[in-house]
């Protein structure tokens, strides 16, 4: 490897010992160290290009990044790429889709449609990008009515390793789509996509809280609820730490939550058989800008370990055995535990994705807070419980997007999947892009 000759980009570029390059190489996942050989803030497919040539010149690979979301490993020997210039937006009413460059944010997009009645396939976090997200798959607040966020990808544009920058789509390479839609960023650089929207005029939803020992029962309501097609929702199981930094009002505190979101104005099935014992409720009409704050997802960076599962079933047993190991100390570190009801269309696949949620009722997750000082590997450990405990309803698959950073791509993909991916790099002769997970 050598030093990579970057003198022709025209966006910002920041090397090891520059002013703000140990700021602007870190991720929001801080307890990642990127450690890249260095960063560019490119502007322009030209800029884009020039930095696949000096990375492949220099011995290097190129990783990108549109705001540092999705960090999962040292880039060591990479060159890292921000794409947040490429912030296009172009929305068609009439056909409900919308063009989206690879560094506009679900806040923007969402700004951008309100007042329309069109909502797209977003995650929980106003600050994550639509394009990454989808290309890792992706489950948010549309996935029974749509899928995963990458169903909803009709085409691609481009930047092949070779320099070649265009429109994808299935009728032009659907091999190469089935990877985009799960595994994009390591054959090339996105730099938009054309997604559907869907047409939502009646959006309505909220939050009911629950003291700690009304968790059971409140999971077992919404497992047996009759819930309609246009309606997701979102289980919760909160403890907080007891620190000084912390808000009074949540300080030391645990609680249970429903969260809700529907599509066509409909909560009926949440009262009073859901939502009847909650000590807070509140639930009503929303315009498309507020959906993020349903969850409220912390938007400052911080350093945590993270795990998904998906479940084919969520038997009492389950719910005793996972909520149990939660309220105890071995389950402390985890502040949050999530539960997302699945069905509806993740059982359709629309479009073809090298990842699926088909099969699965339930994808649960955990998040642990890793304060400074604090080991990672404990933090893995305690996830590794969650999921022992869990293993009797396990079911393989899995979004990328829900992997915890030292997890793989082998641990979310079936094995013929990993096997397209790996084909589909070598096709497009894609050693320059970094293997990310792989």
């Amino acid at each position: 490897m050598s030093e990579p000759d970057l003198a022709s980009i025209r966006g910002r570029v920041l090397r090891p010992g520059d002013p703000d390059f140990g700021k602007h190489s870190q991720a929001h996942q801080l307890a990642v160290q990127q450690n890249p050989a260095a960063v560019v803030d490119a502007t322009s497919v030209d800029d884009l290009r020039a930095v696949l040539d000096a990375a492949r010149a220099a011995g290097l690979t190129v990783a990108t990044q549109a705001h540092g979301h999705g960090a999962s490993e040292d880039l060591t020997g990479s060159i890292l790429v921000r794409l947040g210039a490429f912030d296009r937006i172009e929305v068609d009413e009439a056909t409900a889709t919308a063009v989206v460059g690879a560094g506009v944010t679900s806040e923007a997009l969402l700004t951008r449609l309100a007042g329309t009645g069109l909502v797209p396939a977003i995650g929980t976090s106003a600050d994550v990008s639509l394009v990454p997200l989808v290309l890792g798959g992706g489950h948010g607040w549309l996935a029974r009515q749509v899928g995963l966020s990458a169903q909803t990808v009709r085409r691609v544009e481009l930047l092949r390793p070779s320099g070649e920058h265009g429109w994808v789509d299935d009728e032009s390479d659907a091999d190469l789509m089935r990877v985009l839609r799960g595994a994009g960023g390591l054959v090339g650089i996105v730099t938009a996509v054309e997604v559907d929207l869907v047409r939502a005029p009646a959006l309505a939803a909220g939050t009911a809280t629950f003291p700690t020992e009304a968790g059971p029962a409140t999971w077992r309501a919404v497992r047996d609820a009759d819930v309609p097609a246009s309606l997701n929702i979102f289980l919760s199981s909160v403890r907080m730490p007891d620190l000084p930094f912390l808000p009074e009002a949540i300080r030391g505190r645990s609680w249970f939550a429903v969260q809700a979101l529907s599509l066509d104005g409909d909560l009926g099935v949440l009262d009073p058989g859901i939502v009847g014992g909650a000590t807070a409720s509140a639930f009503g009409p929303i315009d498309v800008a507020e959906i993020p704050a349903i969850t409220q997802d912390p938007r400052d960076a911080g350093a945590s370990a993270t795990v998904g599962v998906a479940l084919a079933e969520l038997p009492d047993e389950a719910i005793d055995a996972v909520l149990a190991w939660h309220g105890s100390e071995a389950g402390r570190p985890a502040v949050l535990l999530g539960a997302r009801l699945l069905g509806g269309a993740l059982d359709v696949e629309r479009r073809g994705s090298v990842t699926t949620l088909a099969g699965a009722r339930w994808l649960l997750s955990a998040i642990l807070p890793l304060p400074p000082g604090a080991d990672p590997a404990a933090a893995q450990a305690v996830a590794a419980q969650l999921l022992e405990i869990l293993r009797p309803w396990t079911v393989p698959g899995l979004p990328p997007t829900f992997l915890g950073a030292h997890q793989r791509l082998d641990a979310a993909l079936a094995p013929d999947e990993l096997s397209l991916v790996r084909a589909t790099r070598e096709r497009l002769d894609a050693a320059v892009i970094r293997p990310v997970r792989l």
